[in-house]
């Protein structure tokens, strides 16, 4: 299986589009950048290394899930497939060879940041929300062991 997993940092806002025509798939590409570092015991001390960045795309729901979510700077995993994205410029002989990560599943690194959860619905694109009704803190809830025996 060709599965990969990167940790990096959103680059920009990333930008939800669809399909052109009749095709309305969403989808959305964002850049992840990586930051390399390790620590060197001979000089006790980190040793940086310039950052890799790598073209994430995601389609359909997860594309709007992320674009909802996603803002420049915030600490995500992403999980999916290198695919190639190569291809010959007009007017040339010369393939550029390029790939992007296809992600499979987004996540954010709640590290430094917190976050609230609204499940969505699977219905093919919605955003419809499933989440069940909140209780409020304060009310009483009956404890089970009260009428024990």
């Amino acid at each position: 299986m060709n599965e990969i997993t990167i940790s990096g940092n959103v680059t920009a806002d990333p930008v939800l589009r669809y399909g052109r025509d009749s095709d309305t798939t969403a989808f959305l590409a964002f850049t992840v950048a990586v930051n390399r570092t390790y620590w060197d015991r001979a000089r006790n001390a980190r040793i940086e290394q310039p950052a890799v960045f790598h073209s994430v795309v995601a389609f359909r729901g997860l594309a709007e899930n992320a674009a909802a979510t996603l803002r420049k700077g915030m600490a995500v995993t992403v999980t999916g497939q290198f695919t190639d994205d190569s291809y010959v410029p007009d007017g040339s002989d010369r393939v550029i060879r390029r790939h992007r990560l296809e992600a499979q599943d987004i996540a954010v690194s709640l590290r430094w940041a917190t976050a609230t959860v609204t499940r969505t619905g699977r219905t093919s694109g919605s955003t419809r929300s499933t989440e069940a009704p909140e209780t409020d803190a304060h009310e009483e809830t009956s404890d089970p062991t009260e009428n024990a025996v």
